[in-house]
């Protein structure tokens, strides 16, 4: 059995999957401002939209058709993936300003995971055209267009 661009979809439903529960898990907290419980559930609906989008990508893969990733890169990607996911945890935002600048610092290191994700899928110039490759472009251009709006 190899890996594929369907491990890393599924990893990336895991951070989804933290993110929304720390998310969920502000905004029912008794204590923070009603700013910060409207913009953590707002945030809730924005990973569910991710969530599905990432659901979309996983049904579109052919697990037949996708290129295997080697065992090496995958394991470190795997580590990164990991450790990422240690570095997410809740924070005490006193102002929606503070938690908005939280969740946009979040949405950065995303993006900047799945580039380096991207990067370690690169060996050589035929590698650019690779299914996993292209999903991730596609991953790194949505999450790209999510920071900027």
């Amino acid at each position: 059995m190899g890996y594929s661009i369907i491990d890393i979809l599924e990893k990336s439903v895991a951070i989804a999957n933290k993110r929304k529960k720390l998310y969920i898990e502000i905004s029912m907290q008794n204590n923070i401002p009603p700013a910060i419980k409207i913009l953590s559930k707002v945030l809730v609906d924005n990973v569910d939209k991710t969530l599905v989008y990432y659901q979309k990508l996983k049904r579109e893969v052919n697990a037949d058709k996708t290129e295997k990733i080697d065992f090496a890169i995958y394991d470190k990607i795997s580590f990164l993936v990991n450790q990422f996911n240690l570095r997410i945890y809740p924070i005490d935002a006193t102002t929606p300003r503070e938690f908005f600048s939280f969740s946009l610092y979040l949405e950065k290191e995303i993006l900047a995971l799945f580039l380096d994700i991207q990067g370690r899928l690169v060996t050589n110039t035929n590698d650019t055209g690779s299914s996993a490759y292209i999903i991730l472009s596609d991953m790194i251009k949505t999450k790209s267009k999510l920071i900027h709006d």
